[in-house]
């Protein structure tokens, strides 16, 4: 349709195997132009979900034989909504500690990451979410071959729930279940790491400030 895509490469008869050799790049395609696709390249959206409006674009290079081709590149989706799959409600825990507002639908201003497809499975890098209702998130993980996730994340938000004390603290969380129905939980020994280490480094700087004072601002 209306979504645009150039794909250029080679492709060569090796026994039984056809091994290619591919780059697509596909700027600025309309989402929906991109929906019923979704399926066909094992893209598995939340249960009852539907993407509405935006562009996305792809830089991704194929490589090997057709039947274990491994796929690699950069995605992007820009002011898109995920209709029918509530986020923040997804993330009730963090809510809690957060302070995020839910609602019907999740609206995505921006999310890119860097993939990686292969027979044994899917990674994502370098993983950047921007979502209004909730702020940034950032992170990495998997997709198993049965859709099954194992992300670790970390979402900054405007807090002005029980985390509000501590101003706009990074919030880890893990992403778990599957793609159809992601569970997300709040990873609370890193959020008590990162804090002691905001502690220690604060002592560390009320320390030096203090010997700094007692000794007139003068070196040893």
């Amino acid at each position: 349709g209306g979504a645009p895509a150039h794909l250029t490469g080679t492709y060569a008869e090796q026994g039984e195997s056809v091994m290619l050799n591919l780059t697509l790049a596909g700027p600025n395609m309309p989402v929906p132009e991109l929906e019923t696709l979704l399926p066909a390249l094992g893209v598995v959206l939340p249960a009852g979900s539907r993407l509405e409006g935006g562009t996305a674009s792809a830089m991704l290079t194929m490589d090997g034989a057709a039947d274990k081709l491994v796929t690699s590149g950069s995605l992007a989706l820009n002011n898109t909504r995920l209709t029918g799959f509530d986020l923040p409600k997804k993330m009730a825990t963090i809510e809690k500690l957060a302070g995020i507002k839910s609602g019907p639908n999740t609206e995505i201003q921006t999310l890119s990451a860097t993939v990686r497809v292969a027979p044994e499975g899917a990674s994502a890098q370098d993983m950047k979410l921007v979502v209004p209702a909730i702020g940034d998130l950032s992170g990495a993980g998997t997709v198993s071959p049965a859709n099954e996730l194992d992300f670790k994340m970390s979402a900054t938000v405007h807090t002005s729930g029980l985390m509000a004390i501590v101003g706009n603290t990074p919030i880890p969380f893990t992403v778990q279940g599957t793609c159809a129905d992601p569970v997300f939980r709040p990873d609370l020994k890193a959020v008590a790491k990162e804090k002691v280490k905001s502690v220690e480094g604060g002592l560390e700087k009320a320390g030096a400030g203090l010997i700094k004072g007692l000794l007139g601002g003068k070196k040893n």
